[in-house]
């Protein structure tokens, strides 16, 4: 009796030990570098997952769909989690991780144009290039604002916006601070940012992951709080290059974090 006891223990640790260590599927938005570069199934936002949820029992599989349809898709296909997610967005509050990551947008200019740039009424006279539907992202003093500029244009593919300014076609670019520095430095071979403007007219984001089984939720909360403060941690930042700072010159003040 004691060894048929002792085998259906056996059994139930191993069915434990399988629902433990499941793959998670986690849906993120195209392509964001260097959070979320699909062609090369990483970036900061996916290692970062994959690192805390392998310290969870877990692998990962990653599915990319198109710009906004990230907690869409996640409710449609029953995914397990979707990265890049605020409660603006539409997502219930309860199921939000902690928030992971901080994007921060920013004005950049060429440092040898001398831009003057403190607040948003100064875009009139400038031309301004920004990221898809940024005017609905970024508020109604920017929207009104860039009204008035001479040419004011969004751009899907922000690999385009920043190829602009390094040209000298646009003044003003408005994007990602970390993905500005990420293309500049795919389109050069070298870090540009000692030859830019950082122009800091807008509060940063922060962003949570949508998990909806709650278990999981707490476990990654857990264990995302230890994370961020090993050396493994400081190692992604420095490898997808969101260090603070970066040698760029601040136009009016550096940027919150």
């Amino acid at each position: 009796m004691y060894s048929i006891i002792k085998y259906c223990w056996f059994l139930l640790i191993l069915v434990a030990q399988n629902l433990n260590s499941k793959e998670l599927v986690l849906v993120a938005g195209l392509s964001k570098p260097p959070y979320v570069i699909p062609e090369e199934d990483s970036g900061f936002e996916v290692d970062l997952m994959r690192g805390i949820f392998a310290k969870l029992g877990h692998d990962i599989s990653m599915l990319y769909v198109p710009y906004g349809r990230t907690y869409e898709t996640m409710k449609q296909v029953k995914a397990d989690i979707g990265l890049t997610q605020i409660k603006q967005g539409g997502v219930e509050a309860e199921i939000l991780s902690l928030p992971y990551v901080t994007y921060q947008n920013v004005a950049v200019s060429l440092l040898k144009k001398s831009i003057k740039l403190d607040e948003f009424k100064e875009l009139k006279s400038l031309v301004v290039v920004a990221f898809q539907n940024a005017k609905r992202v970024l508020g109604s003093a920017f929207a009104e604002a860039t009204k008035q500029s001479p040419l004011y244009i969004e751009l899907p593919e922000q690999r385009n916006q920043v190829e602009l300014l390094l040209t000298g076609k646009v003044d003003v670019v408005v994007m990602d601070i970390n993905i500005f520095k990420y293309f500049a430095k795919l389109l050069t071979g070298t870090g540009q940012m000692e030859k830019m403007q950082v122009h800091n007219l807008f509060a940063a984001t922060q962003y949570s992951a949508a998990i909806q089984d709650p278990d999981l939720r707490e476990a990654f909360n857990r264990e995302f709080v230890k994370f961020r403060n090993t050396a493994e941690y400081h190692k992604l930042l420095e490898k997808y290059d969101m260090t603070k700072g970066g040698g760029y010159y601040f136009y009016n003040n550096s940027l919150p974090r």
